[in-house]
């Protein structure tokens, strides 16, 4: 299930769905997700603060900057790999 935040005050009209009015709408990790399914942010607003876990083509990865907007595996995020310590 997908998760969004309301940005701006507005009437809601047919078709201003996230997807397609993106100035409206700003995308929340799901509650109780510790990885959640990256999503491209769209600007600021939504880019990936430092530490922020995410899950992109089977791969579990951690944010290593602030304002992160680029894809995982790409720049400014660590693979997080599993212990086999244990």
């Amino acid at each position: 299930m997908r998760c969004y935040r309301c940005e701006q005050k507005h009437t809601s009209q047919t078709g201003w769905k996230p997807h397609a009015a993106p100035a409206l709408w700003t995308k929340i990790p799901e509650l109780g997700v510790e990885y959640p399914q990256w999503s491209q942010p769209i600007g600021s607003r939504d880019s990936y603060p430092k530490g922020a876990k995410v899950t992109d083509e089977g791969k579990k990865w951690i944010s290593e900057v602030d304002n992160n907007v680029w894809k995982p595996g790409v720049f400014g995020w660590a693979e997080e790999k599993e212990d086999t310590n244990e």
